[in-house]
C-alpha cells in the first residue's frame, strides 16, 4: 500500500520521458508544430505514426512493449466484461467517471485552463469514449495497435502539461500538472469506479472479472507512463489507494463545479425528452451519492428516487432474461 510520503513525492512527478520528446520537438519545430500535432494525437482512427517527427517515430518503437504484469487471460475477461456491458458502462463513464475525477479539485484546474473539455465538451467526451472502445477492443492488442492507441493519449498529456506550465498560471503548489498521483486517480476512475458503478445499477460482478479489469487497467496505465510501483495489484487494494486520494484531493471547487456542469449540459443534451434528462442527471447523482454530487452542484430533478430504483431493478432484470 502506498503512504502519504509517496502520494506527495508523485504529486511532483509528471511523465518524464514524454515530457522529454515533446520538449525535443519544441527544440527543434518550434512550439507551433505541437498545436499541429493535437488533433493527430487526438485521432484514435489514425494510428500510423509513418507521417510523423522521427522523434515521435522513435517514442513508439522504444514503448512498443507490455509490462510484466500483463495477464493475457485477464485481458479476455476484461474485453469481454466490457463487450457484454459496453452500453451501462459508456453510461457510467459521462454519469460517473468523469464527475469523478473532477472532484480532484487540483487536478481540475488543468482541465479547466486548457479549456478543452470547458469549451467544446461534446467532441472531448466523444474522444474519450473513442479511447475506452479502442483499449477495450480485444483485437487492438493482437499487434501494435494498442501501444499507438495510448501513446497518442501520452504525448497529448505531456503536451497540455507543456502548455499549462509555459502559461505561467500554474502554482506548482497545486502538484505538477497531469502529474503521477492525479493520472492513478483517473486510471481507477476507468477501472474500479466502472465496477462500482455496475454494483450501483444492481449488476453482480464476478470477482475474477473484477480482478482481471484491474490488472487490464494495470497495463493500460503502465502504457499510459502512470509509474508501476504505485498502481494497486488487486481489486481491494485499488479501493484503498481510491479512498486515499479522495481524502487528499476531493473537495468543492469553481473548477470541477464547471467542468460537471458542462458535461451535463451535454449529457441532458443526448435526451429524447425532459422526463429522460432527469433520469440521466438523478442516475448520476445516485451514482456519485449525494455528498459528491452536492460537491458537484449536480442538482435535484423531479424524478423521484423510488422510480429511479425501480428502473435500475428492471433493467437489471431484463437483461438477464434477454
Amino acid at each position: 500500500m502506498i503512504s502519504e510520503a509517496e502520494l506527495n513525492k508523485y504529486r511532483a512527478l509528471g511523465d518524464k520521458e514524454a515530457d522529454e520528446i515533446i520538449n525535443q520537438i519544441v527544440d527543434q519545430n518550434g512550439i507551433a508544430s505541437l498545436r499541429q500535432i493535437m488533433s493527430f494525437l487526438s485521432d484514435y482512427q489514425n494510428l500510423s505514426f509513418e507521417n510523423q517527427s522521427p522523434i515521435l517515430q522513435s517514442f513508439l518503437s522504444t514503448n512498443a512493449s507490455l509490462p510484466v504484469f500483463y495477464d493475457k487471460k485477464k485481458l479476455i475477461r476484461s474485453t469481454d466484461f466490457y463487450r457484454e456491458n459496453q452500453q451501462n458502462i459508456a453510461l457510467i463513464l459521462g454519469l460517473y467517471s468523469l464527475p469523478y475525477c473532477y472532484l480532484g479539485a487540483d487536478g481540475a484546474k488543468v482541465l479547466y485552463m486548457s479549456e478543452r473539455i470547458k469549451n467544446d465538451t461534446y467532441r472531448r467526451l466523444t474522444e474519450t469514449g473513442n479511447f475506452l472502445k479502442a483499449v477495450m477492443n480485444y483485437d487492438n492488442w493482437k499487434g501494435e495497435r494498442i501501444f499507438s492507441i495510448c501513446l497518442k493519449v501520452r504525448l497529448l498529456h505531456a503536451t497540455i502539461r507543456y502548455f499549462t506550465l509555459q502559461s505561467k498560471q500554474w502554482d506548482l503548489a497545486w502538484g505538477y500538472p497531469i502529474n503521477q498521483e492525479d493520472m492513478l486517480g483517473t486510471n481507477l476512475a476507468f477501472s474500479l469506479v466502472v465496477l462500482r458503478g455496475m454494483e450501483k445499477f444492481g449488476y453482480s460482478v464476478d470477482k475474477t472479472y473484477e480482478d482481471a479489469y484491474i490488472n487490464t487497467w494495470n497495463v493500460i496505465g503502465f502504457l499510459l507512463g502512470v509509474n508501476q510501483e504505485i498502481m494497486p495489484e488487486n481489486y481491494l487494494e485499488a479501493v484503498k489507494i481510491d479512498k486515499q486520494i479522495a481524502e487528499r484531493q476531493f473537495r468543492q471547487s469553481v473548477e470541477g463545479q464547471e467542468l460537471t456542469t458542462s458535461l451535463m449540459q451535454v449529457v441532458r443534451s443526448f435526451a429524447p425528452s425532459e422526463i429522460t434528462a432527469n433520469l440521466l442527471q438523478s442516475q448520476s447523482r445516485m451514482l456519485l451519492g449525494e455528498k459528491y454530487a452536492k460537491m458537484l452542484g449536480i442538482a435535484e430533478t423531479n424524478f423521484p428516487n423510488a422510480l429511479l430504483k425501480i428502473y435500475n431493478t428492471t433493467s437489471v432484470l431484463m437483461s438477464k432474461i434477454f
